[in-house]
């Protein structure tokens, strides 16, 4: 079994470069086994990796979730491992992130890994997070997304490396696992819930797969086993393509630690559908920044929001929030804040007089106020800086991101003023001169009533020239005839 499971750590590359390991230990057999044999590994071929062990008590089973911390805490002295304990109200935080409890649990644990990992002062790229997955864990996974319509990706289950996170047990079922820890005369804790059949994967478990086994095929998990791992080849075959394609097609951003990303739609549009729905995967995990189950409805739905006009609003999973925009579509998790709509704060408009502004010299205006951006969401602006910036000195200067902006400096009046809305505002919003009122625009964006007088715009007069998180004007843009471009950065805070 030890050279079983060293042999598959080395087909996958799981402890190059390694010096520190986080094991998550709950106690049950699969996770006291990881443990064991890890550190068995690690003396018997003398490799310089200390190795950690996590416990999280989820606070949902009382006396018995003490019984296992205990325990695990004990397993972790008599080998000689430091075991930190974590102590996580589940159930809560389900409730407050709206997922369920299961998904909450897998969620707090990846979040305390990455919370000892900061707290012992791991370095990212030589500390690995060891979780106890086996065979028998992938082809449940695996049928749990076929049955949710998650497509062939999620069908390929678990990836035996998925960046800092390695399953070293992939190699092994959960027969071979007990039989090690008799063998050894190693005890273990069983969690009585997963005797009961109340959540889906152990309804899967213990009764869909032992009734396939027993009426069908008595094989049946072993062919699930070899169909999802031909898949896994074949899904990181096209994510080395989606590698390529997304620097292209996508730009993200990040304010408040959190990740915005833009479609860029004229790109996409000539990507393979196969590869658009890989990329869409991508796209939606970074933007989640935690695990989360994407399956193949929202896919479809994005698909779909790529034809609608522009405004189009679809809430996916986890909070994401996906806009149609004139040449894009947006995503980002949503923010819920307590704040009063009806009153704002206290601030005199500001204006920039752009004669005083020298070519390299950096001008920034202090703002310290809360804005509001096309979902509703609230920032705290810190400064807005203004920059006149040689063209050549610039790349991708037509890929701004949301709270960057570059304009044709002679294109525009002098004075640029800082404020909230007013009732003459317009915006132009085709580059042959169309112009519209703001009020509409911004009704057509679907921006919600409330929050319109609390959008930040940078304006010359009447004129608005970015309506700073929802849109740009088409004046002042950049062409071949450019010989000064003044860059705009409005920078969010904390």
């Amino acid at each position: 079994m030890i050279e079983k499971v060293y042999q598959y750590i080395k087909e996958n590359n799981m402890l190059n470069d390694c010096r520190h390991i986080i094991v998550g230990l709950s106690g049950g057999a699969d996770s006291v086994c990881l443990l064991v044999l890890l550190h068995s590994i690690i003396v018997q071929y003398q490799m310089d990796i200390d190795v950690v062990a996590v416990h999280i008590n989820h606070e949902i089973r009382g006396d018995e979730a003490l019984r296992d911390q205990r325990f695990a805490q004990k397993l972790s002295d008599d080998l000689g491992v430091v075991c930190h304990v974590l102590n996580k109200d589940v159930k809560a935080i389900a409730k407050m992130r709206g997922v369920s409890i299961e998904t909450a649990g897998r969620q707090v644990r990846y979040e305390c890994f990455a919370q000892i990992k900061r707290e012992l002062g791991f370095l990212d790229t030589t500390t690995k997070i060891a979780v106890a997955h086996h065979i028998d864990d992938l082809v449940e996974t695996s049928l749990m997304h076929l049955i949710r319509g998650s497509g062939i990706q999620g069908f390929s289950g678990i990836s035996p490396v998925n960046g800092d996170i390695i399953r070293p047990l992939l190699c092994v079922n959960k027969k071979e696992i007990i039989e090690f820890l008799k063998m050894k005369g190693i005890g273990y804790v069983v969690d009585s819930t997963n005797l009961e059949s109340d959540y889906q994967r152990n309804q899967l478990r213990n009764q869909l797969i032992p009734m396939i086994e027993k009426k069908y095929n008595p094989e049946f998990s072993k062919a699930v086993y070899h169909m999802a791992t031909d898949l896994l080849e074949i899904n990181r075959y096209i994510d080395r393509q989606v590698d390529q394609l997304e620097p292209i097609c996508v730009r993200y951003d990040s304010t408040n630690q959190k990740v915005l990303a833009s479609l860029l739609l004229d790109k996409f549009q000539h990507v393979d559908r196969t590869l658009q729905t890989y990329l869409l995967r991508a796209v939606l995990k970074k933007v989640a920044q935690s695990p989360v189950d994407i399956y193949r409805k929202h896919i479809e739905l994005l698909m779909q929001l790529c034809q609608k006009q522009v405004g189009k609003k679809i809430n996916l999973s986890n909070g994401i929030v996906a806009i149609r925009g004139y040449c894009d579509i947006t995503l980002r998790k949503s923010v819920h804040q307590d704040v009063h709509l009806d009153k704002q704060e206290d601030w005199n408009p500001l204006s920039i007089d752009l004669s005083n502004i020298k070519t390299g010299e950096e001008q920034c205006v202090k703002l310290g106020i809360s804005i509001c951006d096309i979902n509703g969401t609230w920032h705290k602006v810190e400064k807005i800086c203004l920059q006149l910036v040689d063209k050549k000195e610039i790349k991708n200067i037509y890929l701004n991101n949301v709270y960057t902006k570059f304009f044709d400096c002679d294109k525009i009046s002098r004075k640029i003023d800082i404020r909230f809305k007013e009732q003459k505002d317009f915006i132009q919003i085709h580059a042959n001169g169309g112009k519209k009122k703001l009020k509409k625009e911004l009704i057509d964006l679907k921006v919600p009533a409330n929050v319109r007088n609390h959008i930040l715009l940078l304006a010359c007069e009447n004129e608005i020239l970015w309506a700073v998180g929802v849109r740009r004007c088409q004046t002042a843009l950049i062409d071949e005839n450019t010989k000064n471009i003044l860059k705009i950065c409005v920078v969010i805070g904390d």
